[in-house]
């Protein structure tokens, strides 16, 4: 069985909530997972849990990170907001130091060529250093991350989400994971409405109705302190839900309001 995380920029946080559950109520599942996936900011939930990374201090540097974005002028899009700067610093510091050879076969991360703008799915690393490029390149959206492009195996690589948005890995079950509402995603917000229709981007599907276009506003905008708490909520429960549709969680354990500390997040 192999876990995919879709990319979603700040409504990554989502991911924590999802994070969080799978590692305090079905440690066993995250055991026998196969592979990690993920696009994006989907890449690094998939990195902490691939490489066992310290969950609680990477949520802690995500809602810090969140934060700083909000307090500068024109938030994320201001010049001072180094978005790569931050994301390799956090990566540096909590990835094991033997990061790269954990992840080595075990974790797929989705990127895009800047070249033929195809995608690919890397998954072999020879170093800390080669991880964290490839992890930075999936993250890395032009213009609004800059102009410096990651570089990997002599190539310069962007965003896997403008590709592949939900890796569905070739072998096995790929339980997908998503902040938005959508069909043949197994871990997802369940929406009062699907909407008129659906539509597919980059291999992910989502309902065209008012809850997720209210998500995508997230996406390069972060939330506010009781949107980030939402969403790590959100997370939690819809995992939950997952889990106990899968038998793979004691039904006692109930729906969480708060699934992080209120004390992380700022107005």
């Amino acid at each position: 069985m192999n876990l995919s995380f879709a990319g979603c920029g700040f409504l990554g946080v989502y991911h924590l909530g999802v994070a969080t559950c799978l590692t305090s109520h079905a440690p066993q599942f995250i055991k026998n997972v196969t592979a990690f996936a993920g696009a994006s900011a989907g890449s690094l939930v998939a990195a902490v849990l691939a490489t066992s990374a310290p969950l609680d201090k990477c949520s802690d540097y995500v809602i810090e990170l969140t934060n700083e974005a909000r307090r500068h002028p024109l938030g994320p899009f201001n010049p001072q907001f180094d978005l790569v700067g931050s994301l390799r610093k956090g990566l540096e510091l909590y990835l094991p130091s033997n990061s790269h050879r954990i992840a080595s076969g075990r974790l797929f991360i989705s990127v895009t060529s800047l070249k033929d703008r195809k995608n690919a799915i890397l998954s072999e690393f020879e170093s800390k250093e080669d991880l964290i490029q490839v992890l930075l390149a999936s993250c890395y959206i032009p213009f609004y991350a800059g102009l410096n492009f990651p570089r990997f195996k002599g190539q310069k690589w962007v965003d896997g989400g403008l590709s592949d948005n939900l890796p569905r890995l070739p072998f096995g079950r790929t339980i997908r994971v998503s902040p938005f509402s959508g069909n043949g995603n197994d871990i997802c917000p369940q929406d009062e409405s699907r909407g008129f229709t659906d539509v597919t981007f980059h291999n992910m599907n989502v309902y065209v109705n008012r809850e997720n276009l209210q998500r995508e506003l997230q996406i390069f905008i972060p939330p506010k302190k009781d949107g980030i708490e939402s969403l790590v909520q959100l997370g939690f429960n819809d995992t939950l839900r997952f889990l106990r549709k899968e038998n793979l969680c004691n039904y006692s354990v109930k729906p969480r309001s708060s699934a992080l500390p209120m004390k992380n997040i700022q107005e």
